[in-house]
């Protein structure tokens, strides 16, 4: 274990170690004859101290047992001036010892616990050992030291076709004079691994670090001198990527100066302009960077921008620019507009300050960007973006398009492509101030084109009047979401149907934000995914529930999904006539989300024709108030309700007055089984499956008292489980129905009571190709009346 300021770095068997002051390489049996352990003792063998420094008697002595250190033996330096040594046995007896007291040498009164002598010890204990120094040195993958050597300041170190990790690279900088011939790799340091130099062009992941804090002003004046000898484009960067901070900016973009043209993901930061100064008397674009992958700047580093050489293809998988003070933009708004060129890029992030930029960048005209987002929650922050006239700043074609808080105002100052096509337009404005110089602007005249997913947040709802939408537009999503009424209090202003959304796939509307539906134009064409209306508060259909019945065009819906209060808008919604619609699943508990359903006629609301139907809870009751098409042939139709509350009223109506039509699957679950007399089927359906289940003996009570027959006509599956058993006596099957499966499951003795009393083969169940009887329903099979045919099928 060694000191912080001490840097070991391994390349075979050698071993490279940086100290304070110096840079020695060791051989391995060399390097192993120093130790450290956890109390802080630093441990050589004594022949490797050449110079003895004892003032009193020019030996080096125990300070504990006074005897005279040999040379095979260890011994633990107790000061820089080696006053005094701990022999290896005096330091075992020290550390056993239960007075912990630190030993101290009585002429220099330093503690091995200092930090200071933590980090120079090694340096000094190095110096005193025999070693030669070299003028000049190769450095290969393959090479080896016999004896310990020493690098100055002076030393030549020759770099040539090798990789070498950032770490060792900038530390062989501060120590040495540093020589590149031919090309180098420069890679990140991986410390999971024991190299620091290999064959050249061999790549690396790990992302490159320019630090040198707590670098002297030696050291970073050995720096500056060896970037000025590096020849262009002799170092080859292969990493994730290249951080510098502070007056580290400088190197690195010396570096890259010298690099060959292609530079990975870089992030510049500066709190401080004195770590930029130097840089910005630069002339602009002079500092090469040339084809970079990321560029990331924030605070003071941000006005480096003008003065970075980016390559005219270079394609930026993202540039991202952040300055929480003005001062970190100044020099770059005193630049012409659109005059610094950035190219092309994928994905485009301004924070803060640094949304004053925006309108200084030049970006490529055929450029596709993949993500344009601008964020700024202090209205200062778009003072400056907002001076610019609107339709002015060009961003050419964006896929994603994500503006929040005060950055919602710059909208109107974007100028897309005309031939754009939006994957995803995105606002989030939070107060009204976010957005009032958006409202500011005419109706209409925001261009964005063709967009597939419209997500407005919070107050940015009002902007949709503001928005102008490509005439053939196909969206594939549209979703607005407000659980406060001012944030649809302009919208509701708007006439209805004067807002053109054109075709959309799924249309999804929460909160207050249900009452702008009316407001909506939908194309004539539209063929809807999804439509879904949530709102949990009867206010928030105050506004919706004021329109007429079968006013609200939605034309074709192949998904409608309306969540707790919005059921009540279902009488309000006009669905085309020919529409086919997937599912239609409604889904409350509480008869209070649908009190007003309830007092409607039967049969009043069109619904044309439904593949799947799903009503559970309370909305079972609007069962009746359906007009389903009278050629509907439905995929499944699911009823359930485990509150017998939830079937009083249709409990009254008569039986086989509810028509469903064909209906492939019918699936009845608790209480929903007593409402099985009152469906009508069509003369000619044939059931696939019918699977009434019943968990309780109530769920049903009322089907049991009555005599009259429940007609199902032809079924290929027929499933009863628990107290549902009870009622197969009640059904009545078609005469030339053969039934591919036919089941029965009672758990329980009491769900077959009523079956027992009955004369044998007295239930007809007909044709059956498999019969399943499990757990007590085994004990009524003499009372069925059933052929099993052959396994073979005719």
């Amino acid at each position: 274990m060694e000191p912080e300021a001490t840097r070991t770095l391994k390349l075979g068997n050698t071993f490279f170690v940086f100290t304070h002051q110096s840079l020695f390489l060791f051989p391995e049996n060399e390097y192993k004859s120093f130790q450290q352990d956890k109390e802080g003792y630093t441990c050589l063998k004594r022949k490797h101290l050449s110079v003895v420094t004892d003032r009193d008697t020019g030996r080096l002595i125990c300070i504990v047992c006074h005897e005279e250190a040999k040379l095979e033996d260890f011994v633990s330096p107790l000061c820089r001036q080696l006053h005094f040594v701990l022999c290896r046995a005096c330091v075992e007896y020290l550390k056993k010892r239960t007075n912990r007291r630190e030993v101290t040498c009585p002429y220099c009164k330093e503690k091995k616990s200092d930090k200071a002598y933590q980090e120079e010890i090694f340096g000094i204990l190095f110096s005193l050992m025999p070693h030669k120094t070299l003028t000049s040195l190769k450095i290969r993958p393959d090479m080896k030291v016999k004896t310990v050597t020493k690098l100055t300041r002076e030393t030549k170190v020759i770099l040539s076709n090798i990789a070498v990790t950032d770490t060792f690279f900038f530390r062989l900088m501060s120590k040495t004079a540093v020589t590149i011939r031919n090309k180098i790799s420069l890679v990140g340091h991986d410390n999971s691994t024991d190299w620091c130099i290999r064959k050249f062009a061999q790549s690396a992941k790990e992302r490159i670090n320019i630090c040198f804090d707590g670098s002297t002003g030696e050291e970073m004046k050995q720096i500056y001198e060896n970037t000025k000898t590096i020849p262009k484009n002799s170092i080859q960067i292969k990493a994730g990527g290249i951080r510098a901070v502070g007056s580290n900016i400088r190197v690195l973009l010396k570096l890259l100066g010298s690099a060959d043209g292609y530079s990975p993901a870089l992030l510049l930061k500066s709190s401080n302009r004195e770590h930029v100064k130097e840089i910005l008397k630069e002339e602009n674009n002079s500092l090469w960077v040339g084809k970079v992958k990321a560029l990331r700047l924030e605070e003071h580093a941000l006005e480096t921008l003008p003065k970075l050489g980016i390559h005219e293809e270079n394609e930026m998988e993202e540039l991202g620019l952040y300055a929480d003070r003005p001062e970190h933009i100044a020099g770059i708004l005193k630049t012409e507009n659109s005059s610094i060129r950035i190219g092309k890029m994928k994905r485009l992030e301004l924070g803060c300050f640094a949304l004053g930029t925006l309108p200084k960048l030049r970006i490529h005209e055929e450029n596709m960007m993949e993500e344009l987002g601008l964020y700024a929650d202090k209205t200062e922050y778009t003072t400056e973006i907002l001076k610019t006239k609107n339709n002015s700043i060009w961003v050419g074609k964006v896929k994603d398009l994500n503006l929040r808080r005060y950055a919602v105002q710059t909208l109107p100052k974007l100028s897309l492509h005309e031939e754009n096509e939006m994957e995803v337009f995105r606002l989030d404005a939070r107060c009204l101030g976010e957005i009032t110089g958006a409202l500011k602007t005419e109706r209409k005249s925001i261009w964005i084109g063709k967009v597939k997913r419209l997500d407005l947040g919070y107050y940015a709802v009002g902007i949709l009047p503001k928005l102008r939408v490509h005439k053939e537009n196909v969206m594939e999503e549209f979703r607005l979401w407000a659980d406060n009424a001012a944030y649809t209090t302009r919208i509701l202003k708007e006439e209805s149907n004067s807002i053109w959304i054109g075709k959309v796939g799924k249309l999804r509307l929460g909160g207050y934000a249900v009452g702008i539906l009316p407001k909506l134009r939908i194309h004539e064409e539209n063929v809807m995914e999804e439509l879904g209306l949530y709102a949990d508060k009867t206010k928030h259909l105050t506004e919706i529930l004021k329109a007429e019945n079968n006013s609200i065009w939605v034309g074709k819906v192949k998904g409608l999904g309306l969540g707790r209060y919005a059921i009540e808008i279902l009488p309000k919604l006009r669905i085309h006539e020919e529409n086919v619609m997937e599912e239609l699943s409604l889904d409350v508990c509480d008869p209070g989300f649908i009190s007003e359903l309830l007092k409607m006629k039967n049969k009043c609301i069109w619904v044309g024709k439904v593949k799947k139907l799903k009503l559970k809870g309370s909305t079972v009751e609007i069962l009746p108030k359906f007009r389903i098409h009278k050629e509907n042939e439905m995929e499944e139709l699911v009823l359930s309700t485990d509150h017998s509350y939830n079937t009083n009223r249709i409990l009254k109506t008569e039986n086989n007055s509810i028509w469903v039509g064909k209906v492939k699957r019918l699936e009845l679950n608790m209480y929903a089984i007593q409402i099985l007399p009152k469906l009508r089927l069509h003369e000619e359906n044939v059931l696939e499956e019918l699977v009434p289940s019943a968990y309780d003996t109530d769920h049903i009570t009322e089907m049991l008292k009555k005599e009259n027959s429940i007609w199902i006509g032809k079924v290929k599956k027929l499933k009863l489980g628990g107290y549902a058993v009870q009622i197969l006596p009640k059904l009545r099957i078609h005469g030339e129905n053969v039934m591919e499966e036919f089941s029965l499951e009672a758990y329980r003795p009491e769900q077959i009571v009523g079956i027992l009393k009955m004369e044998n083969k007295s239930i007809r169940v007909g044709k059956v190709w498999k019969i399943s009887l499990e757990g007590h329903a085994e004990k009524i099979k003499d009372r069925l009346d059933f052929t099993l045919m052959d396994d073979a099928r005719e």
